[in-house]
């Protein structure tokens, strides 16, 4: 599934390329910072806005709900 993301990851990171930073973080060699963020499955998506974590998706999503739910957050979070 993490994979399946990937794509869907690009097009959100492009689409909204001047608001949005995405970062993919390898688990296994970044334990800690996983556990920190409570993340046990994958693939997750862990959201911040102004350094702090304020949403995550867990799971695959298609391409088309992931950039609705990136855009509503933009939204609420953009000054």
């Amino acid at each position: 599934m993490v994979q399946m993301m990937q794509p869907h990851l690009k097009v959100a990171g492009s689409k909204f390329k001047d608001r949005l930073q995405v970062v993919k973080i390898d688990v296994d060699k970044y334990p800690k910072l996983a556990s920190r963020f409570g993340v046990s499955g994958l693939p997750t998506l862990v959201i911040f806005s102004e350094g702090q974590p304020v949403d995550r998706i867990e799971g695959y999503v298609p391409e088309e709900a992931l950039v609705s739910r990136v855009q509503a957050l933009l939204s609420r979070y953009s000054q």
